[in-house]
């Protein structure tokens, strides 16, 4: 028995590090932006109480607003939150029949504003993106600045907006990665100072101004045929 157990340890652990490897890779590949992502709820949840930078620790404890519910403030204080934090988010999930009532509407009318801020953004990047196919041949005769195009994404952005890492990104995008609780940059993988979000106006402009001359070029192209 004593020396069957090197040959069993032996086995088990190549199979171990492939695992690991392929979970770390994993981690490190930004998601494609294609409509849901992450855990809303909580996201929303946390939103709501300015406690957004938290959400990368519920999501390393795999979390979600299910499992919130069924935390005590010493569960969360526990994950290293802090004591004001703690009381605050177990407030907010309370089910105490004495104040469940508004807590209860606070909570359902933050998810109600984050569910129709997701879905405008969709809407709006769904046709942006069928716009783009539409002007596929136009865009491919042009050099398309780096700048205009998203990370994570690798389109044109529709909503371009500077995260604290000082990248660019597709709004809708973006919020998809920092909802599924990372709190990392897609760009350098390095911790975010900060989950906030700034309208990048200038890149913005220039993209409505390239869209713009391309829609002119096809219309010149158009009537010459």
């Amino acid at each position: 028995a004593a020396s069957e157990m090197p040959r069993g340890i032996a086995a088990t652990e190549p199979t171990r590090g492939v695992a690991e490897s392929k979970e770390e890779e994993e981690q490190e590949r930004p998601p494609r932006c294609a409509g849901g992502g992450g855990d809303l709820e909580l996201a929303a949840i946390l939103a709501g109480l300015g406690l957004s930078a938290l959400a990368p620790r519920f999501a390393d404890e795999l979390i979600d607003a299910a499992t919130l519910r069924l935390l005590t403030v010493e569960d969360l204080e526990s994950m290293r939150i802090p004591p004001a934090a703690a009381r605050a988010i177990a407030q907010a999930v309370t089910t105490d029949p004495t104040s469940a009532g508004s807590k209860k509407l606070v909570v359902h009318e933050l998810l109600d504003n984050a569910e129709v801020h997701q879905k405008r953004i969709e809407s709006e990047l769904d046709e942006h993106r069928e716009e783009l196919a539409a002007l596929k041949d136009r865009l491919s005769r042009r050099k398309i600045p780096q700048t205009m195009v998203c990370p994570i994404s690798c389109e044109i952005m529709k909503e371009p907006v500077m995260a604290a890492d000082g990248h660019t990104y597709e709004r809708a995008c973006i919020e998809q990665w920092l909802a599924t609780g990372k709190g990392t940059s897609p760009v350098t993988n390095a911790a975010l100072s900060s989950t906030q979000l700034f309208p990048n106006h200038n890149a913005k402009a220039a993209i409505t101004d390239f869209l713009d001359e391309v829609r002119a070029d096809g219309a010149t192209i158009d009537d010459r045929d």
